[in-house]
């Protein structure tokens, strides 16, 4: 008896005042001027009307003291075959007060086999150009069994919730973010496509 208690106790929950979805929907009129292509289990695919790729959106939800956040999650699959094992590249802004360009670092998988994509990311200048003014907390490709994906998480796009004392904000996310965004996506999707 005593461990299902322990367990249920230390169980991910969702907390009370989460809404699945609410944070979707305020997003899509950011996102105006996008296609809706459908969505699958909840999260949104979105499309630039003369593009060949889409991207899907997903929520995640982080629990803190008193609060939780709403975080949308851009998710951009890519072509190309995925290496054999496992691999996950981080692209990150450099410098401490300004950025001062971005750096291509391996997080896991086989750092020799992935140099030359790291190289094509880190001299790409659409990329950088894109990359510079975007602010993003986490901007991974992510390689595994279904293949490789561009993940990216804005600090915009995102809900704040309160519990004591209630409240409920959105953060917008702006036009040129919006735009820096998809200009990321291209420019990933073009430098993979040609290291494949």
């Amino acid at each position: 008896m005593l461990p299902l208690v322990l367990e249920r106790l230390w169980q991910q929950r969702l907390p009370k005042a989460y809404r699945p979805g609410a944070t979707l929907s305020k997003l899509a009129q950011d996102l105006n001027g996008l296609e809706v292509m459908g969505a699958e289990e909840g999260c949104p695919d979105y499309r630039l009307p003369a593009a060949d790729w889409s991207f899907r959106v997903e929520e995640r939800v982080e629990r803190q003291f008193l609060l939780h956040t709403v975080s949308c999650c851009f998710v951009l699959p890519l072509p190309g075959a995925a290496p054999s094992r496992p691999s996950r590249l981080a692209l990150q802004h450099r410098g401490n007060w300004q950025r001062k360009g971005f750096g291509c670092l391996c997080r896991e998988g086989d750092g020799a086999a992935l140099a030359p994509l790291m190289a094509l990311l880190q001299q790409d200048r659409d990329l950088h150009t894109a990359l510079m003014p975007l602010d993003f907390k986490r901007c991974e490709l992510i390689a595994d069994a279904q293949g490789w994906r561009l993940e990216i998480e804005h600090f915009a796009a995102s809900e704040v919730v309160g519990s004591f004392p209630p409240f409920r904000r959105y953060i917008r996310l702006l036009t040129t973010q919006k735009l820096a965004l998809l200009a990321v996506m291209a420019a990933v999707q073009r430098v993979v496509a040609r290291a494949g």
